[in-house]
């Protein structure tokens, strides 16, 4: 006798989560898509990762600024000899220092701005902003995912309840068979034996049942990590099905679609456009540097912080500066030559990108279709299983056969039972996934 406990148990234990059912309000699938998006803690580590991002492009901006620096130091000079400064009407000094020591107060302000500095605060800043779009597309893409796994567990907690309405309901099936088989017994039409068989079936079962319990429980703390909510919390979901798309579009639209359609795609070109800017960026080290600046200095040779008049020194000065980095005629190689091989890089990545969404592709399209037909077959193969089993109990009650036959006959029913439930909800996520691997589910 084929035990069927053991397929039955491997659908349900296949399931990636449960909500507990209760008399809670039912939790659509929008919704709990909703939850994950606000409290999954991927989500927010994503979104931190953009933070980052765009905090770079502020500091590229922040050096681009003028740079302004202010100073005041204090300082006791001793002189060798007397010191003079400029002659008045009277042929005396207008400033005169005599031999010894003095002190001495210097500050100054000084603001200067580079003007050109061979395009390579202008290289810097666009590819920090590329980077900071194409991290907002990772994000995009994480939450695709997300929607993606979140529907998964939807759909399979979907399969575990109705997979366990089938088996409660074969339980009570089995108190009515060992019932009629214990009144055939005291006929003399089976054995005793053949009433342990049923017995042996019905444990099976309850074994089954307590299974499943312990694998909601677990499953139940799961989905619920996954949407954010408390773990007390009881919630329920709808376990009606609304049949996926049965006319598919030709499989070269969905790819199509899928090259136009996916973060990840359009994140690629921004960074092979980022690495591109790197690379004028180390360009410009071949270019001369053009500044210019503006200050203000003050000399005090006095211990007074406020001097006398015509006691202390002050300038203000403005002036432009050009520096050429003669060695990057011969030690920029290695930077340009790292800078290419990041376009490089990049470019291959976006190949093997672009390959690996057309498989993703036409292998989920594949599969739906698969689950299409599955579901045909196993319609008919129910039909089949009913009438197999209303005449195995029909030669058992006419004593024709033994459980055995009974039990097999009832094997084939349930297992039946399960695939309808599993092929119908394989043929819902099989649709999903190829939403996905188009990019088109989540907007």
């Amino acid at each position: 006798m084929k035990k069927y406990v053991i397929v039955a148990g491997l659908c349900l234990l296949s399931s990636g989560g449960l909500i507990a059912q209760s008399a809670s309000t039912v939790l659509p699938l929008s919704k709990a898509v909703e939850l994950a998006l606000q409290n999954n803690r991927g989500i927010k580590l994503a979104e931190t990762q953009t933070l980052a991002a765009e905090a770079r492009v502020q500091e590229v901006k922040d050096r681009s600024l003028p740079h302004a620096n202010a100073s005041l130091a204090y300082s006791r000079y001793q002189l060798t000899g007397p010191f003079a400064m400029g002659q008045g009407s009277d042929g005396k000094a207008l400033f005169e220092i005599p031999a010894g020591a003095f002190n001495a107060t210097i500050g100054g302000i000084t603001v200067s701005q580079e003007v050109f500095a061979g395009y390579a605060e202008k290289s810097a800043k666009k590819s920090a902003e590329l980077l900071v779009q194409a991290s907002r597309l990772d994000a995009k893409r994480n939450r695709s995912e997300l929607v993606y796994t979140v529907t998964d567990a939807y759909y399979n907690i979907v399969k575990l309840i109705r997979s366990t309405a089938v088996i409660e309901q074969n339980i009570r099936q089995f108190d009515e068979k060992e019932r009629d088989a214990r009144n055939l017994e005291k006929e003399g039409i089976v054995t005793g034996n053949e009433v342990l068989k049923i017995q042996l079936q019905k444990n099976n079962l309850h074994l089954s049942q307590l299974q499943v319990d312990k694998a909601r429980q677990t499953a139940l703390y799961n989905f619920s990590l996954l949407i954010g909510l408390p773990e007390q919390q009881s919630i329920m979901v709808d376990t009606t099905l609304t049949n996926p798309v049965v006319t598919l579009e030709p499989l070269t639209n969905f790819i199509t679609q899928a090259v136009q359609a996916r973060p990840e795609v359009e994140a690629n070109t921004l960074r092979m456009q980022s690495a591109e800017e790197m690379l004028r960026n180390a360009k410009s080290g071949k270019y001369p540097h053009i500044g210019v600046s503006t200050g203000y200095n003050y000399i005090n040779p006095t211990a007074r912080l406020i001097p006398q008049s015509q006691s202390f020194i002050s300038a203000w000065n403005i002036g432009a500066n050009i520096t050429y980095n003669i060695g990057s005629l011969y030690n920029l190689k290695g930077k340009l030559s790292s800078a290419k091989t990041v376009i490089d890089q990049t470019n291959l990545q976006g190949q093997q990108q672009t390959d690996q969404i057309r498989s993703e592709v036409v292998t989920a399209y594949n599969n739906y279709q698969l689950a299409l037909e599955q579901q045909k077959v196993i319609s008919t193969a129910v039909g089949q299983a009913q009438e197999n089993y209303r005449l195995s109990e029909s030669r058992f009650r006419n004593g024709l056969v033994g459980s055995t036959d009974l039990l097999e006959a009832n094997n084939f029913l349930l297992q039946a039972q399960l695939n309808v439930i599993n092929a119908a909800i394989d043929a819902q996520l099989a649709y999903q996934r190829l939403l996905k691997a188009t990019g088109n589910n989540f907007n």
